[in-house]
C-alpha cells in the first residue's frame, strides 16, 4: 500500500484524495494524549478514557473465539455469529480488564460510537489536523477481532490510537469476486462479503478469492497511524493486539452543491435492484445501456447538444431543484 510520512491538509487534499486510491499515513496522529496512554498499557488507556465517559450506553458486540474472531455471518448465513446489546463504557472496560487475564477471550467491541455523545472532550483532546473540526469522529474500542471485507461510500480516515491493526483493501471492481452477503441483510449497515477471513478462507469453498487478492494491497498500521480509505474500495479490517485496541475514525461526504446533500448512493442501488430485478434478461440489458449513457456517461462534450442552461438532470441541481425531484420520487414509491 502507498505510504506517505509528515502529511499536511494541503498535501492531503492536494495529492491523497484525488488520487482514488488508499494511503498509509505514518505517524498522522502520533501527537494525541490517546495514542500516548494507549501505549502505556491497557488499564492507563482504559482510565484515561474513563475521563471522559458521560455514562452514554454504546453498541457492544460479543462473539466466540473461533479461528477468524469475526463479527460475521453465521455458517448456514441464517443469522449473525455474534451477540449484541447496549452498555456503558465502564462495563465494557470492566470486561476488556477480565478478558486481558483470558489465555482465549471472547472477541469483545464497542463499534462506531459518536465521540462527541459517549466521550464528550475526548475529540478537542485529539484532534485530527488534516480534516475540518465540523467532521465528527467514531471510536472503536475492543480486544482482537475481524471485521469482514465491506464497502462504505463516505470518505474515511481511521486513526490508530492503540493496538495494531491490519488493514486488506481492495478495488470496487473485485466486487465479483468477493462472495457479497445481501446488500439489505448484513452484520454491519454496511454491505459485507459472507467471507469472515480473505486470508483464511477454503480456497475450494470461494475459489474467486485468489484472484480478487491479486489485486488487494494490505498494511499494518501502529499507533498513531492513520489510513485514508476512499468510497467504496471494499476494506477487511483486523484488530491484533490481544487485549486492547483503539481506533477513531472520521467518515464524509463533500456537500453535491450548496445545502445539496450527497446521500443517495446506496438509496439509489437498493431502489435500482427492486425497480429492474424482475425484468427479463433482454429488458435488463437495456437498462444497463440507459444507466452506463444517464448515470455514467453523459457530461462534457456528450452534452453539446443541449444548452447550458436547458439541462436540467444532465446539468448542475441546486438545492431547491434537488428537493423537486426528492418529492417526485417519493410520491411514485408511496403509490
Amino acid at each position: 500500500m502507498k505510504e506517505v510520512d509528515g502529511i499536511t491538509r494541503e498535501r492531503f487534499e492536494r495529492d491523497v484524495v484525488p488520487a482514488y486510491e488508499p494511503v498509509v499515513m505514518r505517524g498522522a496522529v502520533r501527537h494525541w494524549p490517546l495514542v500516548v496512554q494507549g501505549q502505556a498499557g491497557l488499564e492507563p488507556c482504559l482510565q484515561y478514557l474513563m475521563g471522559f465517559d458521560g455514562g452514554k450506553p454504546v453498541d457492544a458486540v460479543l462473539a466466540k473465539p473461533e479461528l477468524t474472531r469475526a463479527f460475521s455471518y453465521k455458517p448456514g448465513l441464517d443469522g449473525f455469529n455474534f451477540m449484541r446489546d447496549k452498555r456503558p463504557y465502564a462495563a465494557l472496560f470492566e470486561q476488556l480488564w477480565r478478558y486481558s487475564h483470558f489465555p482465549d477471550p471472547p472477541s469483545l467491541a464497542a463499534q462506531s460510537a459518536l465521540v462527541s455523545e459517549a466521550l464528550p472532550g475526548l475529540e478537542q483532546a485529539n484532534v485530527l489536523p488534516l480534516l475540518d473540526a465540523a467532521i465528527p469522529p467514531r471510536i472503536w474500542i475492543g480486544n482482537r477481532a475481524t471485521v469482514p471485507a465491506h464497502f462504505d461510500d463516505s470518505h474515511n480516515i481511521a486513526c490508530v490510537a492503540a493496538g495494531r491493526r491490519r488493514f486488506t483493501l481492495l478495488p470496487p471492481q473485485c466486487a465479483p469476486l468477493l462472495y457479497l452477503g445481501p446488500p439489505d441483510y448484513a452484520p454491519t449497515p454496511a454491505p459485507m462479503s459472507v467471507v469472515p477471513d480473505l486470508h483464511q478462507a477454503d480456497p475450494a469453498r470461494f475459489p474467486l478469492l485468489a484472484e480478487a487478492l491479486k489485486q488487494a494491497v494490505v498494511a499494518e498500521l501502529e499507533p498513531g497511524d492513520a489510513i485514508y480509505m476512499p468510497p467504496l474500495w471494499f476494506h477487511q479490517v483486523e484488530a491484533l493486539a490481544p487485549h486492547l485496541n483503539i481506533l477513531m475514525n472520521y467518515w464524509w461526504r463533500p456537500l453535491a452543491a450548496p445545502q445539496r446533500p450527497d446521500d443517495l448512493h446506496l438509496a439509489a442501488m437498493r431502489l435500482a435492484m427492486l425497480a429492474l430485478r424482475h425484468l427479463p434478461d433482454g429488458e435488463r440489458e437495456g437498462w444497463r445501456a440507459l444507466f452506463s449513457h444517464y448515470v455514467f456517461g453523459a457530461r462534457g462534450e456528450g452534452l453539446t447538444h443541449i444548452p447550458e442552461g436547458q439541462r436540467h438532470l444532465f446539468g448542475d441541481i441546486d438545492a431547491a431543484a434537488d428537493a423537486v425531484v426528492r418529492k417526485d420520487i417519493f410520491d411514485r414509491l408511496k403509490s
